[in-house]
């Protein structure tokens, strides 16, 4: 009971938090601040509310206004698509890296920490830049012109936007993990697994991942805005059709609560399902 109280006043907090939020944009009027314009803004959000239904943008393609809600769907599916694979992707790349980490020997450690710094402190743009220059390379030198390295109103493109993410949260990962396994390694129940004669392989799988999945579950909900705000510049510099893209073409205040909805509730329902199925086990006392 206290869990469902919790995540609810949770849920509602946050609500009036976005709704605040998507008011910002009246704060600013005539190139200054205006409190006044803002309290107004926050009226009118609030009485949008009422009629969400009724929001409408001005759709390029059909040369007239339409409905917002029913026009989403295909936004939402590409960000949604892009997001869960490149997360999926980056999470196993790391944690087979964390493996590879645990089971090597200080030399190997030394140098694949090296490594993953200077990766890490590489920016979102260098790999955006990056992969679209090795496509271009690729289509001049074989001919091959499958991949796209920008999207259309007609067309999707997701293989360089995936693997942008993928990139870019990949080491961000790794840096936080391999920092976990040096702090766990020595903890008194692997010494105690080891004593008994288990195997690195079962020490790494059985014992020490799952003391690690509540914690980087933790790490990843509380660095999700630095994550999202990489998919915005990868949805807008690739031209993808998503609801990052969407939003900055279309920044009205309701469309920008209506969208801040939309990218709190999965988070939040991707929260509650995280807090209810990890095993309390797995928490460690947090």
């Amino acid at each position: 009971m206290a869990f469902i109280a919790r995540k609810s006043m949770q849920l509602i907090v946050a609500f009036f938090v976005l709704i605040a939020i998507s008011a910002l944009p009246a704060l600013v009027a005539q190139m200054k601040f205006n409190p006044a314009s803002y309290i107004e803004g926050l009226k009118q959000q609030f009485a949008q509310l009422a009629k969400l239904d009724e929001i409408t943008y001005f759709n390029v393609s059909a040369q007239k206004e339409v409905l917002l809600l029913p026009s989403l769907q295909p936004y939402i599916q590409e960000t949604l698509i892009i997001f869960t694979i490149a997360m999926i992707v980056s999470a196993i790349s790391a944690i087979l890296y964390a493996y590879l980490f645990y089971r090597s020997g200080q030399r190997t450690r030394t140098l694949l920490k090296q490594a993953t710094r200077t990766l890490e402190m590489v920016p979102d743009l260098f790999w955006i830049i990056f992969s679209q220059f090795l496509v271009i390379y690729l289509f001049k030198m074989t001919g091959y012109s499958k991949i796209e390295i920008a999207g259309t109103y007609a067309d999707s493109i997701r293989f360089l936007p995936i693997t942008t993410l993928t990139l870019t949260t990949l080491f961000f990962f790794i840096k936080w993990l391999t920092t976990q396994v040096l702090e766990q390694e020595s903890a008194p129940f692997l010494e105690l697994a080891r004593a008994k004669g288990i195997q690195p392989t079962a020490l790494f799988w059985k014992h020490l991942l799952p003391t690690m999945v509540y914690r980087f579950y933790l790490f990843f909900r509380a660095n999700i805005i630095t994550i999202l705000s990489s998919l915005l510049i990868i949805e807008y510099t690739f031209q993808v059709q998503g609801l990052f893209r969407f939003v900055l073409q279309f920044g009205q205040m309701p469309i920008l609560m209506v969208v801040l909805f939309l990218i709190y509730l999965p988070i939040f329902i991707m929260d509650l399902l995280a807090e209810w199925l990890i095993p309390n086990a797995w928490k460690g006392g947090i």
